[in-house]
């Protein structure tokens, strides 16, 4: 029985990868570590630079008997979150633009969607004048 739990802890290996979001919008990892605290404290640590925006702690659990690796993003830190003073907030809020991504996203795909639809009208237009001209 003490053989089956040593194999069951050997089964399933959990690792924290560190990953930081530049003020460019590139996600880069920064590192990976054995216990979630450490990775706390390293993604604390890489908010003080201020070319990074975010800091996600990854966690990755590999199964050796199904071989598959499973991430998912278990804690995401931001300037605000962090405290890392007025003074970074104050310049973080500064070069914000007021729009956040998520409204550019939806902005950006109502006006595909506008796009689409008077294409097709267009095209339904090309095609039901000349039969109503017959």
């Amino acid at each position: 029985m003490e053989l089956g739990l040593v194999m069951s802890d050997a089964v399933m290996r959990k690792s924290y990868t560190v990953v930081v979001v530049r003020s460019t919008g590139q996600q880069m990892d920064l590192e990976t570590l054995s216990d979630y605290q450490s990775a706390i404290n390293s993604a604390k640590n890489a908010l003080t630079n201020n070319n990074n925006t975010e800091v996600r702690v990854v966690e990755s659990k590999y199964d050796d008997a199904t071989k598959r690796d499973k991430k998912q993003v278990v804690k995401i830190l931001t300037r605000q979150e962090s405290g890392a003073g007025n003074g970074g907030t104050a310049k973080s809020r500064s070069k914000n633009s007021g729009v956040s991504h998520d409204v550019a996203n939806q902005f950006s795909k109502g006006i595909v969607n506008i796009v689409l639809a008077i294409t097709v009208l267009v095209l339904l237009a090309g095609i039901i004048v000349p039969l109503m001209n017959r």
